[in-house]
């Protein structure tokens, strides 16, 4: 595993921390993230409704909710189609909840991720007209499905596309085509999710017929936005700040029943809550199965219906855990045995045991650990099934094109992509991206690194600057949690801990105390009692025995006489 390059953000400038008018580690956290003037203070960190936009500045919204409003007048079939994912699922949750309570029925539909994949298909388009919809809105998907909206519009059904994905040359020709990427678009936030625009379309829809905002649905959307890695920031941060403050109150029968599976308390959930105990259950489903379970969880209408749905989720995410688990390590020794510490510029797994729904996992996993371009193949009866990752050095969707393969179907963005090809054209994609890579990375030092915030002593990151720090949540892609270094410190005592050995819990001195440690999937580095390290950590809090402690968690560190950074 290589090691990662520190890369410290300049510091502010002293007019800049004069304008803040704050202490300067809390100047600096605000300079870091784009803020130069007080003004832009108190925005931020109140994360509210002033971060919203007019939902009818988006593209053809007016189109969509005229045609709602028709089809609310004369009581008409609604089919939902949204993707197996987590920002899918939760946007589906959000039309489907909102419309069912104007009394309109609602057919829902969650392609299959193996045997159908991303996006709108014929056999939907099937379904929803054989149960007498008229009108078809597209959540997360749609955008590239001109032949699929072509065929519903031959059997009766308008089509309402909501996504956020680039649009082709030639769009579907969708009653409307409600996408912040279009050229037309007047909307002021282009990074809204699936589940974003779900709950815009909703809103627009509850403005129309004089509604209060429907603030309630956040809670969903919210769980979208962070699925999708959206960066929150803007109109993001103020969707995931409201529907965390509703979740830490939640009484919505799906989500209470997976938090009681993941054993999530209510009143201190956060996005990593979401991110490690929610996000990947709804994903389970999918993943190992039929991702339509974890939308009958998130429409479920009491807990006793909830309740035994998330004990299957669950299961199916500990399945998923294990398999996952042994399909990273058998990526691991495939590239050990392989590539023998020589790594290509693309890394290449594959295994005919995998399923399809773990490849995006793998692949995820080996491109953190070796910052590599990674794909990740299953072959089964004369197809290949791939998942690709990426680094930022490296745009994998633009690649794909560019090696002019056949593929079955591909799809995705800069850094995340999938595709399916003819397993005998694999050997021939492989050499593609070999070529492309070697020249695209040419010079390009292709190592992990971390951003930190500043330098500083965890003493000076208690009392009113730590309040501060936990001000700036919710974290995530354009608002991370904050990261320090602080050099020179004791270690003074020193535990491994797991059932891998694989993590530390250390004591260290620095600025005259001691501090608790933990670094996570740390515990191959070579340290002692008694060595001095240079430590890289976001400050947290825990709860012992009743009392609060500060404590450091590890991200990295090494020899103080050994740092290296940019």
């Amino acid at each position: 595993m290589p090691d990662k390059i520190w890369r410290i953000h300049p510091e502010a400038p002293d007019d800049i921390v004069e304008a803040l008018g704050v202490h300067p580690v809390q100047a600096q956290l605000l300079y870091n993230r784009g803020l130069r003037s007080a003004d832009e203070i108190e925005p931020f960190l109140n994360a509210g409704i002033e971060l919203g936009h007019d939902p009818f500045l988006l593209p053809d919204m007016g189109k969509a909710i005229n045609r709602l409003q028709v089809a609310l007048d004369t009581n008409e079939t609604i089919g939902v189609l949204g993707d197996f994912d987590t920002d899918g699922l939760s946007g589906t949750a959000v039309v489907m909840t909102a419309l069912q309570s104007l009394g309109l029925n609602v057919v829902p539909y969650i392609p299959h991720r193996v045997n159908e994949g991303h996006g709108v298909n014929e056999t939907a388009v099937h379904e929803f007209a054989n149960a007498g919809a008229s009108v078809m809105i597209t959540v997360d998907c749609g955008t590239s499905s001109e032949p699929e909206v072509n065929l519903a519009a031959s059997l009766g059904i308008d089509t309402i596309v909501t996504d956020h994905h680039t649009l082709p040359a030639n769009p579907p020709k969708a009653v409307a085509m409600v996408n912040p990427q279009s050229d037309d678009s007047r909307y002021p936030f282009t990074h809204l999710t699936g589940a974003g625009l779900a709950y815009k379309l909703i809103e627009a829809l509850w403005q129309t017929l004089g509604r209060e905002r429907p603030e309630h649905l956040l809670e969903l959307a919210a769980l979208g936005t962070v699925s999708d890695v959206a960066p929150l920031v803007g109109e993001n941060r103020y969707f995931v700040t409201e529907g965390l403050r509703r979740l830490n109150s939640t009484d919505h029968p799906g989500l209470s029943a997976l938090m009681d599976q993941a054993k999530i308390t209510l009143g201190s959930i956060d996005t990593r809550d979401l991110s490690f105990g929610i996000i990947p259950r709804i994903n389970a489903a999918g993943r190992m199965d039929d991702a339509l379970v974890s939308l009958e969880l998130l429409t479920a209408q009491t807990k006793e219906v909830a309740g035994p749905i998330a004990e299957i989720i669950d299961a199916q995410n500990q399945t998923r855990r294990k398999i996952s688990s042994e399909g990273i390590q058998n990526a691991k020794d495939q590239i050990a045995a392989e590539y023998n510490g020589h790594l290509p510029p693309v890394i290449f797994v594959q295994d005919s045991n995998w399923i399809p729904g773990i490849l995006g996992l793998i692949a995820s996993s080996i491109a953190e650990t070796y910052h590599r371009p990674v794909i990740a193949v299953q072959i089964e009866n004369g197809l290949a099934r791939a998942s690709a990752r990426s680094i930022p050095e490296f745009n994998m969707i633009e690649a794909l094109r560019r090696t002019k393969s056949e593929f079955v179907r591909y799809g995705g963005h800069s850094q995340a992509a999938g595709f399916t090809i003819q397993t005998n054209a694999l050997s021939s994609l492989k050499s593609s991206m070999m070529e492309l890579a070697e020249l695209e990375l040419a010079g390009k030092t292709l190592l992990p690194s971390l951003d930190i915030d500043c330098e500083t002593s965890p003493f000076d990151l208690v009392g009113p600057n730590f309040k501060f720090i936990n001000s700036l949540a919710p974290f995530g892609v354009g608002n991370p949690a904050p990261v320090f270094i602080s050099r020179g410190a004791g270690v003074r005592s020193l535990k491994i801990l797991g059932r891998r050995k694989d993590h530390l819990r250390m004591a260290i001195q620095h600025g005259g105390r001691i501090w608790d440690a933990f670094a996570f999937r740390q515990g191959h580095k070579p340290v002692a009692i008694g060595d001095t390290i240079d430590v890289v950590y976001n400050i947290t809090e825990s709860v012992w025995n009743g009392r609060r402690l500060v404590e450091l968690s590890v991200l990295d560190f090494r020899s103080s006489s050994g740092s290296r950074q940019h």
